[in-house]
């Protein structure tokens, strides 16, 4: 049996999955950080991405000589230089798979919520990842373009800010700082600022942004300050969405498909908000969320880059037999 590989690396987790060309999967694999940015060694990330590619295989019941074509999206691919890494990296563990594709996990999401592959996805979870393909095949990733911090970074940084400089006197007063103390367990600014930034055993970065969903919390009660910084992650995605739609000459009726834990959260106040600034930033767009993990878009990407159709029914059937929810959370 021929199948197809895909696999969406990140930060938090790496998750692959293995298909059949119609779109079943028979066989899915998680491991933990697969971004050579991000992992203690550019050789732990790759460890990572095979643990989860071996695990995905020994379920499915299959080798690596029945994979057809793979298709590998990773948080880290920002300049040519990191693909060539990848590229040496999978020639000298996996010399077989010779049709395959590496790109920036932003491009993971694009047939998540559009066949076609054609369209721009927005990604907001530990960070942000927005890319784009244009019907022409032009890509464009905002990698190490992006000027601002978005996700998690963007919404827990704005946040710790803004009650530090409250505190400072020279910011208003925000319903963030009782409700972040009370979050990370901290009795006052200070030690909360120390445990952050002292030498010896400081908050981890998974520590620090798991108060995310605090901050649209307090948004969602309506002080004003965590309003402004919620609305303004919106509009930084909105803005960069725009970008890449303009950069691969998608000018009309672009369709955006938007993933990640910050926007797929029930009544996201991110999702509102780039929903509002998307309407003047990128008029006539077509905003959804997206219908499979962003695992399975680069098993679709795998499909497609085999020659194969991708259509409604191969998105239906891979949705239909995909890992649970709990298998992806983070």
């Amino acid at each position: 049996m021929t199948a197809y590989l895909g696999v969406d690396a990140g930060n938090s987790k790496t998750v692959a999955l293995v298909c059949r060309a119609d779109g079943t999967v028979l066989g899915a694999g998680r491991s933990g950080c697969g971004d050579i940015y991000g992992a203690p060694t550019e050789d732990a990330a790759v460890a990572e991405v095979f643990a989860a590619i071996e695990s995905a295989l020994d379920q499915s019941g299959l080798g690596r000589g029945d994979i057809g074509a793979g298709a590998f999206r990773l948080a880290g691919i920002d300049w040519p230089d990191d693909r060539t890494y990848w590229e040496q990296a999978l020639d000298a563990r996996w010399p077989g798979l010779t049709t395959r594709s590496i790109l920036n996990d932003g491009y993971a999401a694009i047939r998540c919520g559009e066949p076609s592959g054609v369209g721009v996805a927005v990604a907001a979870g530990t960070a942000a990842a927005i890319a784009a393909r244009g019907a022409d095949g032009r890509l464009w990733d905002m990698s190490w373009w992006g000027q601002h911090a978005m996700g998690a970074m963007g919404l827990v940084n704005e946040a710790l800010r803004a009650v530090f400089l409250a505190d400072l006197g020279v910011a208003p007063p925000t319903a963030l700082t009782k409700e972040l103390l009370a979050f990370y367990g901290r009795d006052d600014l200070a030690r909360l600022n120390e445990w952050f930034t002292r030498r010896h055993k400081p908050a981890t970065q998974p520590e620090r942004l798991a108060a995310a969903r605090t901050v649209t919390a307090v948004a969602a009660q309506g002080d004003e300050v965590a309003l402004a910084i919620v609305d303004e992650q919106g509009r930084r995605l909105a803005l960069y969405a725009s970008i890449a739609a303009r950069k691969v000459g998608l000018l009309e009726r672009v369709r955006v498909v938007l993933t990640g834990s910050v926007l797929s959260a029930p009544d996201s106040p991110v999702a509102a908000a780039l929903h509002r600034h998307a309407a003047t930033l990128l008029p006539g767009a077509n905003l959804h969320g997206a219908a499979l993990p962003p695992a399975a878009g680069a098993a679709l990407d795998a499909i497609a880059e085999a020659g194969l159709s991708v259509d409604a029914g191969t998105v239906e059937r891979l949705g239909a037999t995909a890992p649970p929810p709990d298998f992806l959370i983070t």
